[in-house]
């Protein structure tokens, strides 16, 4: 809250219910604030920034940007393993393709090793050209 210069804020009647006024006047006490008319303002000011998105931290309290931050960088993660997943199978089908289908268990087995070390090594850029190259590797 900002102190202001009270002869510069014209006064305009505010019409609300009873139970609005005596909840005002509730806050306003509970927050220590010295009027009903400081918790007013407050609350029109972060009223005005929460629907103009302008100034997010009136809107959110530290705690809450925390956990908020927590659950993009958990969704992140669970993304970033998921597709990590998904290009070690391309990767892996993209060689049992090259290799025209001729494998065993033991070779499909080695080949999922090496597709996970490629992706890894790679970190999931691979073109076809780059398992065509390195198909002679997967014949050793």
């Amino acid at each position: 809250m900002t102190k202001t210069n009270t002869t510069a804020m014209p006064s305009n009647g505010v019409r609300m219910t009873t139970e609005q006024w005596d909840a005002c006047d509730w806050w306003s006490k509970h927050l220590g604030l010295p009027s009903r008319n400081d918790f007013i303002r407050d609350a029109v000011d972060f009223y005005i920034a929460w629907q103009s998105r302008e100034s997010v931290e009136r809107v959110l309290t530290p705690a809450l940007e925390s956990v908020i931050g927590g659950k993009i960088r958990d969704t992140e993660e669970r993304i970033t393993r998921i597709l990590f997943k998904l290009a070690v199978d391309q990767n892996f089908l993209a060689h049992m393709i090259g290799d025209g289908y001729e494998y065993d268990e033991n070779y499909l087995e080695q080949m999922r090793i090496d597709s996970v070390n490629e992706v890894k090594r790679t970190n999931g850029t691979l073109t076809a050209k780059d398992v065509m190259e390195s198909d002679d590797e997967w014949q050793d």
